[in-house]
């Protein structure tokens, strides 16, 4: 789940730093694809406490004698939302989503896109936010790791050629040490 879920924010990250030119809704879809990778990255942790934690509903007990298995649990189990998450997370490691009202603002921004419009606003410019003031820090300390190498593998010139650093200069967002080291080569 972790590497999935980096590997979806880095896509995001990627898809954010460059012009949606001739790619119609890519930054709408940079929006839908870091709010899913933050699931993910929620429940990727939570689960290391136990995995049965990020379910809401499971399946209830057959008539046979055999353990609760994989196929049941996607068949018939129910994860936590994303909503849901950050209470979640509180409760089973301790750990909390230090900017909530951003992540839970970014939560209705995708569900937004998802189930009426595009709104007419700067989307690239929101996810980079929300990837790099929200996400990184909650990444940094589950794992002290990044989704940014995870950009580079999408665009491995997002990097080398300063279009992350650039955008991200671009829109005033602090940058600390750690973030800095990550998006420039030196």
């Amino acid at each position: 789940m972790k590497e999935f879920g980096l590997s979806i924010l880095g896509r995001a990250i990627c898809e954010a730093t460059f012009s949606e030119y001739e790619r119609p809704f890519a930054h709408a879809l940079t929006i839908t694809h870091a709010a899913h990778a933050a699931e993910v990255l929620l429940k990727a942790r939570i689960a290391e406490e136990h995995p049965l934690l990020i379910f809401s509903k499971l399946p209830t007990a057959s008539s046979t004698d055999s353990l609760l298995s994989i196929k049941e649990l996607f068949e018939y189990a129910k994860s936590y939302t994303y909503e849901d998450l950050p209470n979640l997370l509180w409760a089973t490691t301790g750990l909390r989503v230090d900017k909530l009202d951003e992540y839970r603002e970014f939560g209705k921004l995708r569900n937004t896109i998802m189930h009426f419009a595009v709104p007419a606003i700067k989307l690239a410019d929101e996810t980079l936010k929300f990837a790099i003031n929200v996400m990184e820090p909650l990444i940094d300390k589950f794992w002290r790791d990044s989704a940014i190498p995870y950009a580079e593998n999408w665009d491995d010139v997002i990097i080398s050629d300063g279009y992350l650093r650039e955008r991200l200069d671009g829109l005033g967002i602090h940058l600390t040490p750690r973030i800095i080291s990550l998006v420039v080569k030196e």
